[in-house]
């Protein structure tokens, strides 16, 4: 017997509103889902054209990167009025609602859209606000920030997508419960954003790139990190300095955009091979790392990495940066080396998929 599709005539018989930073294709699955409908039959229903499906280029993309549901007016118009939300709603709550790029006007256009990989990258919220905003398990694709990846209620972090050799690694986040410091940078790190605005998504940013250079090639008398790598996850201490790097090394990461953001005469000028800078001195001092004096352990093009400069303080807490992670190649050379193998995904029923 076919399924009795949803009629615009009424308005959708559940309410389900998007999370912050949602992927347009989470969310209509999720609307899907709880009228016991396909994703393919919501739309439908509610005669919107099958969207067109992009196959994904892994080399502009990468094998990580979810698919994504862009809409155009008509479509957008049609759920919009279907469940009830003002599109300024959705807009607000979904970073790629409006994406879709719209030639002519709704009335003009018919109703429809695309498959194809998102440019953002997406993680998995945080399981139990999940559970308790949808009152579902299933997870939730989300375009979240960098200062949104912890959730300081529940202890967790919001890890990357990782793949090795095509498979997708079996851990979504790391468990904050022993490692305090990184909740605290959390709340130091929004304290940035809400003063600094874009100039601390900058710091952040280059401060990442000098510890992730730092983590990769830290002597062995290093301990601080190795050890925060146990805390975090349940298995072996140098693989989840892989999966979980960025939380590794976050408290670190925040302390020196501090050190950037809030000091705009800090240069890095070129000094002879093998020279200590003062500044490297500043930073040993401020991470407790005496093995950062040492010029051998900063990448020859630490001006680069140093080259910042803030406009002013700013309060606009509506800023959103979604603040790209870099590149995952690395981490499946690490987990390839460390001789890693993520479990086989087993077939079993799911409920209504994407089509």
């Amino acid at each position: 017997m076919p399924r009795t599709l949803p009629d615009l005539t009424h308005r959708a018989l559940r309410r389900i509103r998007p999370l912050s930073f949602e992927t347009n294709a989470s969310f209509v699955e999720r609307l899907a889902r709880a009228h016991y409908l396909t994703t393919s039959e919501l739309l439908s229903g509610l005669h919107i054209h099958r969207p067109k499906v992009y196959p994904a280029r892994e080399h502009d993309y990468g094998p990580h990167t979810p698919t994504e549901l862009y809409l155009n007016a008509g479509a957008r118009a049609r759920i919009s009025q279907y469940t009830g939300i003002p599109d300024a709603h959705l807009t607000h709550a979904l970073p790629c609602w409006k994406d879709y790029r719209d030639r002519g006007s709704a009335a003009e256009t018919r109703p429809g859209g695309a498959m194809r990989p998102s440019s953002l990258p997406a993680v998995i919220g945080c399981p139990h606000c999940t559970v308790a905003r949808t009152g579902q398990t299933q997870p939730v694709p989300r375009y979240l920030p960098h200062q949104q990846l912890v959730c300081a209620r529940h202890r967790t972090w919001a890890l990357g997508p990782h793949t090795l050799h095509g498979i997708p690694v079996p851990h979504t986040h790391a468990l904050l419960h022993k490692t305090p410091e990184i909740v605290r940078a959390h709340h130091t790190h929004l304290r940035l954003t809400r003063r600094w605005g874009p100039d601390a998504d900058n710091a952040v940013a280059q401060a990442a790139r000098l510890t992730e250079h730092w983590r990769r090639r830290a002597p062995k008398s290093e301990r601080i990190w190795p050890d925060r790598a146990r805390l975090v996850g349940s298995e072996d201490a140098s693989m989840w300095q892989a999966l979980a790097r960025e939380a590794i090394t976050y408290p670190e990461t925040i302390t020196l955009a501090g050190l950037l953001v809030r000091r705009p005469s800090t240069r890095y000028h070129r000094t002879r091979p093998g020279q200590s800078h003062p500044l490297h001195t500043t930073i040993a001092r401020l991470l407790n790392r005496r093995w950062l004096q040492n010029p051998a352990h900063y990448p020859e093009d630490l001006s680069h990495y140093i080259r910042y400069a803030p406009r002013h303080p700013t309060n606009d807490t509506a800023y959103r940066h979604h603040t790209k992670p870099t590149s995952r190649e690395a981490d499946t050379v690490e987990l390839t080396q460390l001789g890693y193998r993520p479990s086989q995904p087993t077939a079993k029923a799911h409920g209504p998929q994407r089509r």
